[in-house]
């Protein structure tokens, strides 16, 4: 065993330098894109490290897990998402110009997550119904069931008329990210 321990400790520091070696290529690598191009080309980016700049839009107030990047000279918006190694995003970063550093992710919306939607609002406002007692807030859920099934109809038209078998909503799942002075 002590024979092999060496052995074990220099392949350790090797892997290590080698994984430290392709995150630093791989960032060097992201392909700086656009901001107000995201939408057009992210389909052929799905999977691979880019790297956006824009303005910091909107984070969200909850828990700081999204955030949207604007172009004061489009009208493009991209949401960002950290993802598990970075820290949720701050709500003093609306209005800064900020380099994103992340993997383009695809989410498709098809008429089964529709359906799934459906069921689970149906589900959700039964049970919230039951739960409270009294009329006015049968009435508040109702109403926002009504909004919710109006929201997934409107889902479904934009489906059908698109002509494919699903909606592609893209997103940057961030790995760093920096302030621009």
């Amino acid at each position: 065993m002590k024979k092999y321990l060496p052995v074990l400790i220099s392949l350790l520091f090797l892997f290590s330098a080698v994984n430290i070696s392709a995150l630093n290529t791989s960032s060097k690598k992201a392909k700086k894109i656009e901001l107000s191009k995201f939408k057009e080309i992210a389909g052929s980016y799905v999977g691979k490290t880019i790297k956006l700049k824009g303005i910091v839009d909107h984070v969200c107030e909850h828990d700081g897990k999204k955030m949207f990047l604007v172009d004061k000279h489009s009208d493009a918006r991209v949401k960002i998402v950290p993802n598990e190694n970075l820290a949720a995003f701050k709500q003093d970063l609306i209005g800064e110009t900020v380099e994103v550093t992340g993997v383009v992710k695809e989410f498709r919306l098809d008429e089964d997550y529709l359906i799934e939607m459906e069921e689970k609002i149906k589900s959700d406002s039964k049970e919230e119904t039951e739960m409270h007692m009294g009329e006015h807030k049968a009435e508040k859920e109702e109403n926002s069931m009504e909004d919710k099934m109006k929201r997934i109809n409107n889902l479904r038209k934009k489906l059908k008329d698109s002509g494919k078998e699903y909606l592609s909503y893209f997103s940057v799942e961030a790995s760093s990210f920096k302030i621009i002075k």
